[in-house]
């Protein structure tokens, strides 16, 4: 099931009374206030009722037409880390030698402050070629995995297998790295990914299968912060969670606030 993010942009005060009763069935009823119904025609008739009061923050049926997509440059990337946070914290990205790479699994770099390890890093990137499948010719391009759940809990299921390779016991902090490349992947979807979509008066609303989702909020546990750097905006935002084992560990390691 896919679904469909809106924001309520107008009041209904003056409105007939069915345009009411129609925000209240999509979950909104209050400006500023976002929902994710099911992308049914159901729910497109409804949001087509109130267009004038809301507006489609995502829309999995959009058509997205590939523009040239940057080639991946892992450096570049590893660059920017150390750019925006790595550098200010005297923290030092350590790479695994060789012998270490040839011999399995390693995370991406050990994190090394004055010359003491500190924790683990694993670094993914996210480029819209990824997200974009190749249409046939003449025709538009389709995202697939809409909107990036699936492949975000991919993500952090496969991070966290290199860095339980290094941190077998995790007892130093482990970090992922999310850089994303396009304005398509944004920092609210490894939330929903992990955390569930909130719902009012209600659990949250999880958007993977049960097995994966499963999967991937086991993985997250051993996750003691995330970072989410906007390539474009050159911004870099984290996110934890308050039963992290090394939670404060993290945020102080990166001069960061709870």
């Amino acid at each position: 099931m896919r679904y469909i993010e809106i924001e309520q942009i107008g009041s209904p005060i003056r409105r007939r009374r069915d345009q009411r009763e129609t925000l209240i069935g999509l979950k909104l009823n209050k400006i500023g206030r976002v929902a994710w119904p099911p992308d049914t025609p159901a729910t497109r008739g409804m949001i087509h009722k109130v267009r004038h009061l809301v507006k489609i923050t995502h829309d999995p049926a959009a058509p997205r037409v590939s523009a040239g997509a940057p080639a991946p440059n892992e450096a570049a990337d590893i660059q920017l880390l150390r750019d925006l946070i790595c550098d200010a914290a005297g923290i030092v990205l350590e790479p695994y030698d060789k012998a270490a790479l040839n011999a399995g699994k390693t995370p991406d770099f050990k994190l090394m402050r004055n010359g003491e390890l500190v924790g683990y890093c694993e670094v993914k990137s996210l480029f819209d070629f990824e997200v974009l499948e190749d249409p046939p010719e003449g025709e538009m391009a389709v995202r697939r995995n809409v909107p990036f759940y699936r492949k975000l809990g991919q993500r952090v299921i496969g991070a966290v297998q290199q860095l339980e390779a290094g941190n077998p016991e995790h007892d130093k902090p482990n970090v992922i790295v999310f850089v994303s490349h396009t304005p398509e992947i944004e920092r609210r979807d490894l939330i929903a990914t992990i955390a569930g979509l909130p719902v009012q008066g209600g659990p949250p609303l999880f958007m993977l299968g049960k097995k994966m989702q499963g999967q991937v909020c086991d993985a997250a546990r051993k996750i003691d912060i995330f970072l989410w750097i906007d390539a474009t905006a050159r911004t870099c935002q984290h996110l934890t969670s308050p039963d992290a084992k090394h939670r404060a560990t993290a945020l102080e390691m990166f001069g960061l606030a709870g």
